[in-house]
């Protein structure tokens, strides 16, 4: 085969996106235990262990606990108290997700013997993306984008040798462009999960302290953090499939693998 395997980076990827979009100690230890209970049985609960470890890291430092603040110290800040932070930093790990796709996409290319035609345009497309995203903070990198919307429109003329081809792939590069800022915007998604998740639990703690009752305050917790990790329990996995399927695969996945073909199954013997 000639795809790169994706499973290291996945390793560190898709717990970060739980553990951010999850980011309570209690709610951590809860998957943390539910995975080692049931990973003898169900292989896949090992996704709880190593989630469940990363939602307890960003609790400590969201200082969340059991949907409280205030018991635990805030390592880092309180989500609320930052949302801007909050919505961009998952925004600039988009842009290096990405941007490995690309490299994991030049190494496949290699692989196949057409780096030199990476070279000549795809690479050109990562210097146009990271120069953009720069000239951001600093729009006097701007120059860098300029320099790889150049590049790639004149490797892909010389490619293609001819006018049609070359406005063929400006066509291309359009479309290619369109497609990863609609890819880098949607981890947008994962800061507002995890403002959603801290909203959701100060809520939760207001309800709880206007009951007026120690017994209502213990009954009204203990039935919101259970809704509060089944629900987004749920919801963070389906987010976290799609930021991976669709945004992160799509930079580099070609579907040319070998076909997964099960074993049969041994004879029945009697």
């Amino acid at each position: 085969s000639s795809e790169a395997d994706p499973s290291p980076v996945l390793a560190l990827v898709v717990p970060w996106l739980v553990g951010y979009m999850f980011g309570d100690v209690g709610h951590g230890l809860v998957l943390l235990i539910a995975g080692l209970l049931l990973n003898k049985r169900f292989p896949f609960a090992r996704l709880l262990i190593a989630g469940g470890l990363s939602a307890i890291l960003f609790g400590f430092l969201f200082g969340e606990l059991f949907s409280l603040e205030g018991i635990i110290p805030a390592l880092w800040l309180h989500p609320l108290d930052e949302p801007l932070v909050i919505l961009g930093l998952p925004l600039l790990f988009a842009v290096a997700l990405l941007s490995l796709g690309q490299v994991l996409s030049a190494m496949e290319a290699a692989w196949r013997d057409e780096l030199s035609r990476w070279i000549a345009t795809d690479a050109g497309f990562l210097c146009l993306y990271l120069g953009a995203v720069a000239s951001i903070w600093m729009p006097e990198l701007l120059w860098v984008a300029l320099v790889g919307l150049i590049w790639y429109l004149a490797g892909s003329a010389w490619y293609e040798r001819s006018l049609s081809g070359a406005m063929g792939a400006a066509g291309h590069l359009l479309e290619n462009a369109l497609q990863i800022v609609v890819n880098t915007i949607s981890f947008a998604r994962v800061g507002a999960f995890a403002l959603a998740h801290a909203g959701l639990s100060s809520s939760l703690s207001i309800l709880a302290d206007v009951t007026g009752s120690p017994v209502a305050w213990l009954l009204v917790m203990i039935i919101g953090n259970l809704v509060v990790i089944l629900l987004e329990g749920l919801v963070v996995s389906i987010q976290t499939t799609r930021l991976v399927l669709f945004e992160f695969f799509n930079r580099f996945l070609r579907g040319e693998g070998r076909i997964f073909r099960p074993l049969s199954p041994p004879p029945t013997v009697v």
